[in-house]
């Protein structure tokens, strides 16, 4: 297990939190994973014992952990599914979402998630393959719970862009999504819209083992097209600025059902 960095800020607490959820959403900690002792968290994050203490009964409160459960008595990961309000805990306020700065960070995300989804292509092993079969699989299983279907469909794009091997896009991916996170739930409105979700990750994930750039673009566009336009759709707005060829929607692409 990669250790934890330690905590260089003010918001001891919750940045040694945000810690244990950004390992969990991007599938770093998985069912069944014992955590270090506390006193080697503690040394890891450069935290008092006690902090560390707390974030680990907060975690146990959430499902998450059971305390003294793991080897050496340590506590284990039961639970990947982080509560609505363990989240809230941890968010920052939102920003400006007006319909413009949406149409902004949408735009950010396709000029750069499919070269990062072609790094991650040229650098994945089967295992980064096996677990992100295993997000679409998770995917399915969990359409009646929006808030683990959300969780879902964001670890198949955080095991990819870890698997880039490039932490600095690695945190601007993760930057893109905090900022568009308060409106990610449309991806999965309707039954309609959720079938399509799940088609959409089975052809990145198929475009990419194959290996071909191109054909790894033309996903990744269509994936995340669709949701543009679910947006739009949503807002019943379309951007005000007009998008270079290569971000625009593919010929053809149906728009998604209301």
């Amino acid at each position: 297990m990669r250790q934890f960095g330690p905590v260089r800020s003010r918001r001891v607490t919750h940045d040694v939190m945000a810690q244990f959820l950004d390992r969990l959403k991007s599938g770093e900690l998985r069912e069944g994973d014992a955590l270090p002792g506390e006193r080697a968290l503690a040394a890891q994050m450069d935290v008092s014992r006690p902090t560390i203490s707390h974030v680990v009964g907060r975690l146990t409160e959430a499902g998450i952990l059971k305390s003294g459960q793991g080897r050496n008595g340590n506590a284990e990961v039961i639970s990947i599914w982080i509560p609505e309000w363990l989240e809230e805990d941890t968010n920052e306020v939102a920003g400006d979402l007006s319909p413009e700065a949406i149409f902004r960070v949408l735009e950010a995300r396709k000029a750069v998630e499919p070269r990062v989804a072609q790094l991650a292509a040229l650098r994945a092993t089967d295992q980064i393959y096996d677990e992100m079969a295993r997000s679409i699989q998770l995917l399915r299983k969990q359409r009646n719970d929006v808030t683990r279907a959300q969780q879902a469909e964001q670890l198949f794009h955080r095991i990819m862009w870890r698997a880039a091997g490039n932490p600095s896009l690695e945190r601007m991916m993760k930057g893109l999504e905090a900022e568009i996170a308060p409106i990610h739930e449309l991806m999965l409105r309707t039954p309609e819209d959720y079938e399509a979700g799940v088609e959409l990750h089975e052809a990145t994930l198929a475009a990419m083992m194959r290996g071909d750039p191109e054909e790894i673009e033309r996903e990744m566009v269509r994936h995340l097209t669709h949701f543009e336009m679910i947006v739009e759709d949503s807002l019943q707005r379309t951007p005000r600025r007009k998008l270079p060829s290569f971000l625009m929607p593919l010929a053809g692409e149906n728009r998604p059902a209301r």
